[in-house]
């Protein structure tokens, strides 16, 4: 199998915290970016969910429930209909 060199910059703290982090589980970071694309490659999308530090209100997993319930609720036709107010 042929092999081709991957090069990347990444900012030094995260590259020691992520070195830290896989050194924990047996890996080093090499290993960690070639799990990262096979599972990629593997599942045709990236292996995990994709969050923020600072994640926007609208997705938290509050709302969203909130937003479902209204779905739901208004397919039953339990809606009400009422005119926009701009505030």
């Amino acid at each position: 199998m042929a092999t081709s060199t991957l090069q990347i910059r990444i900012d030094s703290d995260l590259r020691r915290e992520a070195d830290a982090l896989f050194a924990s589980t047996g890996l080093d970071l090499t290993s960690a970016v070639r799990l990262f694309l096979r599972q990629s490659v593997i599942r045709r999308r990236l292996p995990f969910e994709v969050v923020s530090e600072n994640p926007d209100p609208f997705w938290s997993e509050a709302n969203q429930r909130v937003l479902r319930e209204s779905i739901d609720s208004l397919e039953r036709g339990e809606g009400q209909r009422h005119e926009l107010i701009e505030a």
